[in-house]
């Protein structure tokens, strides 16, 4: 009886996020078929019924020639007009095949028009309205569009026995291109290096202010969709300090919060140094190692810690001693906020043995309970316990135990990654960034479908109606408002590009079928428009559950990790 009881615990939660992602999917379905809706009316064709979800009828009401309803499944609708299936056809007037060529061209093109321009709605309200981090990343990997100050691509860290590393990538490097697309965006490298697994990439880099050309060989890594390729290399960024304690090393060095550290003891810095609970963690991976590298080397003289910084145009070089201090940060709701530890609180000592930020992790899953720890807060030192198994945390309990995280203070001072300021848009600008943005949409939809076509990216990796659902629904889960409403436009207008294909049973093989007829000045024998359907309607269907089995072994691989 518990593990049914686990098991609907555990599923619930998906049901209701898949419940709010299908929901402006459904609304992205209806507001296509509106148009097509609309349009029929305008060009004085017969629309039988116009339905809100698909099923059985729910209700319906008859108004003139049309009848409303209201179907079992509210997600989406349809409008199914007069004559509109070649077998149904009588050419009596008001059915759709009776219609001119250009009354049905926009009849079919108003569904994708529709979308096309509730997306450009949607981008438009997102830039100007304001957005965040989160959707800032989310803007750059959808569309590859660089927001805010122009930042180059640099590498940061790269692994020693890495791909990147064997094929000649250094950390600093710039870059530019790879087999000749140009780099804007550092999810654009993700993404080719992601479709790329054991096939050469031709990379250009700028080293030192010269173009570079070396060749790498992305490592090929097993999935449920199969083999994905990485690079282990991570993205440079600069080092500010976000903030200095007063009184403390830092302070007394001169050091101030702004300041953009360039090197460590002579070592150059192209990622900002993190000592936290994951760097020591047992199942680090090669990023944790470099940043233990890092500790290990500010550790060996803790007399001296030679710090190169830049501020404004000013260079200079500070020397201070070396002075750890480990920084409480606590999950919301967790056993760690419940027994009173906050966010910024000093770790002093673990059952009576001080603090050590290197074995704080293994100490607190080797402890007894109760846990008791001593902490300071704003010069107070007080004294909490911890016991019992971390229920709240959607973490693994092993990584985040009782819910409590931490960072590590580097004689006083607070690193973070420096940031450009958020950019601000006018309702007019922002509407030329919303038109950039779709434009950027149509181009990284139109590679990717060309990677498709000569079989660079497989068709494993696509996502179907499981797969965007999964998708919305993290959105709503983890990023904020304009991220989801963000990417509802993307979907929107992704909607637009997939229904202009010239395929028999999407809007744009219609479109193409009536180019045929206007050139012919007649249109295609039905028995031939009936052939084309049926076999591009079981194609699709084949093609819809190929992609669906991805993603629900997707599903169940997230379900069961």
């Amino acid at each position: 009886m518990e593990f049914f009881i686990d098991l609907i615990s555990t599923v619930v939660p998906y049901i209701k996020a898949a419940f709010l992602a299908i929901i402006p999917l459904g609304f992205l379905i209806f507001i296509h078929e509106l148009g097509h809706f609309y349009a029929a009316k305008r060009c004085g064709i017969k629309v039988n019924t116009f339905s809100v979800g698909f099923g059985p009828k729910l209700i319906g009401m008859q108004r003139g020639e049309t009848e409303y309803r209201l179907s079992w499944l509210p997600f989406g609708g349809y409008v199914q007009m007069e004559g509109e299936n070649p077998s149904e056809q009588t050419g009596a007037p008001g059915e759709f095949a009776s219609a001119s060529v250009g009354s049905r061209a926009f009849v079919v093109a108003a569904g994708p028009v529709v979308n096309l321009l509730f997306g450009v709605l949607v981008y438009w309200l997102v830039f100007a309205t304001g957005f965040d981090r989160d959707a800032t990343r989310l803007i750059g990997g959808l569309t590859g569009m660089p927001l805010g100050e122009t930042e180059k691509i640099q590498i940061g860290w790269v692994a020693d026995d890495g791909a990147g590393a064997a094929g000649g990538i250094m950390p600093g490097d710039t870059l530019v291109s790879v087999n000749g697309e140009p780099i804007r965006h550092w999810s654009t490298f993700q993404t080719r290096v992601f479709t790329s697994a054991n096939k050469t990439l031709d990379i250009i880099v700028e080293r030192a202010g010269e173009p570079q050309s070396i060749s790498v060989k992305p490592d090929a890594i097993p999935t449920v969709r199969g083999d994905i390729g990485k690079i282990s290399v991570s993205s440079g960024d600069e080092t500010v300090v976000d903030r200095v304690s007063e009184g403390s090393f830092a302070a007394q060095a001169g050091l101030k919060a702004g300041d953009i550290i360039e090197s460590i003891n002579g070592e150059r810095l192209y990622n900002v140094p993190y000592f936290g609970y994951g760097v020591w963690h047992p199942t680090a991976d090669w990023m944790g190692e470099k940043r233990q590298a890092l500790y290990n080397n500010i550790n060996e003289n803790r007399a001296a810690l030679v710090l190169g910084i830049r501020r404004a145009d000013e260079t200079r070089t500070l020397e201070m001693p070396v002075d750890w201090r480990v920084i409480a940060s606590v999950q919301e709701g967790s056993i760690a906020e419940d027994a009173g530890i906050q966010d910024g609180d000093v770790l002093l000592t673990l059952n009576g043995e001080t603090v050590n930020e290197t074995t704080l992790h293994s100490q607190l899953i080797a402890a007894n309970q109760p846990v008791e720890i001593e902490l300071m807060r704003q010069g107070s030192l007080k004294q909490v316990a911890l016991s019992g198994e971390t229920e709240s945390s959607e973490a693994d309990p092993e990584h985040i135990m009782f819910g409590l995280m931490w960072q590590t203070s580097l004689s006083g001072m607070q690193l973070d990654s420096k940031k450009p300021p958020l950019p601000e848009y006018s309702i007019f600008t922002a509407f030329g960034k919303g038109v950039e943005a779709t434009w950027l949409t149509f181009t990284a939809v139109g590679r990717t479908l060309q990677q498709l076509i000569g079989g660079d990216v497989s068709p494993k990796h696509l996502a179907g109606p499981v797969g965007i659902a999964t998708a919305t629904s993290n959105m709503f889960n983890r990023l904020g408002l304009s991220s989801v409403v963000f990417f509802i436009g993307f979907i929107s207008i992704n909607l637009c590009i997939v229904n202009l294909l010239p395929i028999p049973i999407a809007d744009g093989g219609h479109l193409l079928f009536f180019a045929v007829e206007k050139i012919r000045g007649k249109p295609m024998p039905r028995k031939a428009q009936e052939i084309v359907q049926q076999v591009t309607i079981v194609l699709m269907i084949a093609f819809f559950l190929y992609v669906t089995w991805f993603d629900g072994l997707s599903v169940i691989h997230d379900l069961r990790n």
